[in-house]
């Protein structure tokens, strides 16, 4: 019976091919646009939850408020907490620091890398994080000086199908961090994941930054910021009895002031947080936003529902053209039961053509989403068994809903009055199609005027006056070495003698990306101490005009008046 139904169906489809044509158009482009937007959010949402222990994992965030009561929340912060929390804490099994990221040279032969995406990391990494260690011993990869671990794509780089183990990577200085060595490739792993709120192309240990900047780390240390902490908690943890151990920890451990918890304190936040949930400063990667989430899928649901809407709609008016075929069908000795599963049976067999059609375009369509979002979004995205069930789900509940209005109506009327062709549209269904009509205009209008809104924020972002000239700039990355820097007004006329340089200026940042702060005291007029943490810029005298910035009072430096 089913399978007659369905060859019924076909030939229904068969005989009306405009109507069924546009049908599946239709609803094929909203499906597809609505699991391309289901792909994306399921990714967002799937940030670190591939470590073993996620739920137990949690991070330090450090809360630094000044005279005027400011408060700053950054996940940068000091190195003598970790140590701290390990010591003072049963209930944290492992605690795991590593630095800011960090830029050094890397040479191995004639191949040499400017590495831009690598920290220094404690031993017990992977005691912590679930990263999959494909050659040495993740337990005592980190643990000497002058130790690296590569990621497979990184040791490829440089030792392409070579077994890396045992050999050594000159590296150079990482400034204020590390001096120039001989690194030594104790561990090979796996890419780390691109759903991770922090990713790296190499660890170096953080035993090196000790042997150089060994004074970070002792009692003295807490006001130097340069590390990210996490840790490991027990099965038992409870972070509410945790934070209410804060206080006594601080007063224990920072150095003795007039009121130590008014400058620091901090927090925890769980993994699973991070990525999403975190407003703090300074992370270590990339957030996402739970605002975009909700403004996708809202998206999403409103063009599946103008498909849906469109497919219900064109199904609907076509009902009163079945009239007489419904009147045969019962004349003949059709139950409304069966009326109602071939109407049904027909419209699934439309939405199933259609959800083929949009699995296609996503397809097709994925590689340029992942390129314009920016994201990892591969075909291995499309195995996420909660996007299918919202996907099958959808289809099947599009393809009922829209046969329930005309299979109902139709089932219902009698055949002897449709055959002498005295029936009538009732008032119920007019003014349901042009519900529906109107509906699905709104919906139309309200989308495109949201993607006008959108597109004009995007313009708005992509040309707003910086307060610098970024064109026509050509940056050249010395990683603040000490020989440069001795010979630094050497090297800037040597390069000006280029009839094609117009200006050479030096900073210590890239303009437009991280702008370092400081803890600066400054005595007012009554003699009192105001503190306050100013963004810093360490410049030479002609990075102003050679980088185009207006000065909105006084001058610019000079070699004239050096003061």
């Amino acid at each position: 019976m089913i399978k007659n139904y369905i060859k019924i169906a076909w030939r229904n489809i068969q005989k009306n091919r405009g109507y069924s044509t546009i049908n599946i158009i239709g609803l094929a482009i909203g499906l597809a646009c609505c699991l391309l937007i289901a792909i994306y959010v399921q990714n967002e949402l799937s940030y670190d939850k591939y470590h073993v222990n996620k739920e137990r994992i949690y991070r330090i965030v450090h809360d630094y408020k000044d005279v005027s009561s400011t408060e700053q929340h950054q996940i940068w912060g000091n190195g003598p907490i970790g140590e701290a929390i390990k010591a003072d804490f049963p209930e944290i099994e492992k605690v795991v620091q590593f630095s800011g990221q960090t830029s050094i040279l890397l040479k191995q032969g004639d191949k040499r890398f400017q590495e831009e995406n690598v920290f220094f990391m404690d031993s017990t990494a992977f005691d912590v994080f679930s990263w999959k260690v494909l050659a040495g011993d993740p337990h005592t990869a980190l643990k000497n000086a002058y130790s690296v671990v590569l990621t497979e794509s990184t040791a490829k780089k440089y030792f392409g199908d070579q077994n890396p183990i045992g050999k050594t990577l000159e590296g150079g200085l990482a400034a204020g961090r590390a001096d120039a060595g001989l690194y030594t490739v104790t561990a090979v792993m796996a890419d780390v994941p691109a759903n991770s709120h922090f990713t790296f192309d190499a660890l170096l240990s953080m035993s090196t930054f000790r042997k150089a900047r060994p004074d970070v780390f002792n009692k003295e240390g807490w006001d130097y910021v340069d590390f990210y902490t996490y840790f490991l908690a027990s099965k038992d943890f409870d972070p509410v009895k945790f934070d209410q151990k804060i206080p006594e920890f601080l007063k224990r451990h920072l150095p003795t002031n007039e009121n130590p918890n008014a400058k620091y304190n901090f927090h925890i936040e769980p993994l699973l947080q991070a990525y999403m949930h975190s407003s703090a400063d300074r992370q270590p990667g990339t957030n996402g936003s739970y605002q975009n989430l909700y403004i996708f899928s809202i998206i999403g649901g409103f063009i599946l529902l103008i498909a849906c809407v469109n497919f219900m709609n064109l199904a609907t008016s076509r009902s009163m053209e079945r009239a007489k075929e419904v009147g045969v069908r019962k004349t003949i000795g059709a139950s409304k039961s069966n009326l109602i599963f071939q109407f049904m049976s027909e419209s699934l067999v439309l939405v199933f053509v259609s959800s083929i059609l949009a699995i296609l375009l996503v397809m097709a369509f994925l590689p340029f989403l992942e390129a314009f979002s920016g994201k990892h979004l591969n075909y291995s995205s499309l195995k996420n068994g909660t996007t299918w069930a919202i996907f099958l789900f959808t289809t099947i509940f599009t393809g009922l809903l829209a046969a329930s209005y005309p299979a109902l109506i139709l089932a219902n009327f009698k055949p002897i009055a449709v055959l002498k062709g005295s029936y009538s549209n009732s008032k119920g269904g007019t003014l349901l199609r042009r519900v529906l009509v109107v509906f699905q205009f709104c919906l139309s209008i309200a989308l495109i005027a949201g993607t006008v809104v959108v597109f004009s924020q995007l313009d708005q972002l992509q040309h707003r006056d910086l307060g610098f000239q970024k064109d026509q700039r050509l940056v050249i990355d010395y990683n603040f070495d000490d020989k440069v820097n001795n010979n630094l007004e050497a090297i800037k006329s040597t390069l000006a003698k280029d009839k094609d340089v117009l200006s050479v200026t030096a900073s210590r940042t890239v303009p437009g990306t991280f702008f370092p702060n400081a803890g600066t005291e400054i005595m007012s007029a009554n003699g009192t101490m105001s503190q306050f943490a100013p963004f810093l810029y360490e410049v030479d005298v002609d990075f102003i005009p050679n980088i185009g910035l207006q000065m909105a009072a006084g001058r610019a430096y000079s070699r004239d008046f050096p003061a």
